[in-house]
């Protein structure tokens, strides 16, 4: 699924919530939540008084994948919110405008989103059988996402520079939000900018 341009907004304001969020693999402007009730005398769908996005987010720990609703113009702290982990046991089931799911905890309704625009629903599941997909095949264990002080290492490096800070010699797995995180990070490095202004210096003809 194309992740909007202002994915890097999205991804700071969902990292108030949780600081380990590190990127967002699908997105969705808006769903409505829905649970279905089967212990009940009037068992069906109800709505769960939650609607607005819609993100399926990478996380640097575990659980590697979640997908979250956030209802809209909810503060931080009000903990508006459905957030599943995606697990191998899920169970996907989709219709036209419709995304169903059972989450691995029997004890937990199934859920149901209702998009307004069907081709969001359908990028919405393509993105989530890719994902179960994957974590099925075990992929997601392979996978070592690289801390920020690593890509700061990395970055000291490619200046020719050594990190006093030290680092870590782990061969691992560079995303794009660690990248931006890392380098925001390196901008308000003192020791960094006059590191490689110094290095600009000596290699500029005297």
């Amino acid at each position: 699924m194309q992740v909007p341009h202002d994915d890097a907004k999205r991804v700071q304001k969902l990292q108030e919530r949780d600081a380990d969020v590190e990127a967002i693999k699908a997105y969705s402007k808006f769903a409505v939540a829905y649970f279905l009730h089967q212990d009940s005398n009037n068992p069906g769908w109800r709505k769960a008084n939650l609607e607005g996005p819609v993100y399926i987010v990478q996380r640097r720990s575990k659980p590697r994948y979640q997908l979250w609703v956030v209802q809209d113009n909810a503060s931080l702290d009000s903990k508006s919110e459905l957030i599943d982990d995606l697990c191998p046991g899920w169970e996907l089931d989709c219709q036209k405008n419709y995304v169903f799911y059972k989450v691995e905890n029997p004890q937990e309704k199934i859920r149901g989103l209702w998009f307004h625009d069907d081709a969001e629903r359908q990028r919405m599941e393509g993105a989530l059988e890719n994902l179960l997909n994957e974590i099925r095949a075990g992929k997601d264990e392979d996978r070592h996402p690289m801390g920020n002080h690593q890509v700061q290492d990395q970055l000291y490096s490619q200046f020719g520079l050594r990190n006093d800070q030290g680092g870590s010699d782990d061969k691992v797995v560079i995303t794009k939000a660690s990248l931006r995180q890392a380098l925001h990070t390196l901008v308000d490095d003192d020791n960094f900018l006059n590191a490689v202004m110094q290095k600009l210096k000596d290699k500029s003809p005297q």
